[in-house]
């Protein structure tokens, strides 16, 4: 994927603690079902979003189909800023 999902992939590792390895979290894996994200860590993620991407995250969007893999965050957030 693009530079987008790279750095919200590192945000995880480094920041949220994933305890997995690097290559294991792929763009396509649903992160909230391999536990790399819980409710913390959506809230976490949301916060890093608009503050590095300045967007805003909508109640409404905080959903697995916006924010459930590496892909469709970063199809979120391009989308956003257009």
């Amino acid at each position: 994927m693009g530079a987008i999902a790279e750095r919200v992939r590192r945000f995880i590792i480094e920041d949220l603690g994933w305890e997995g390895t690097a290559e294991e979290l792929t763009d396509d894996l649903p992160l909230i079902e391999e536990g790399a994200l819980d409710s913390i860590g959506i809230l976490s993620l949301v916060k890093f979003l608009e503050s590095n991407y300045g967007i805003t995250v909508e109640d409404c969007d905080i959903v697995p189909a916006q924010l459930g893999t590496l892909a469709s965050i970063e199809q979120y957030v391009q989308r956003k800023q257009s």
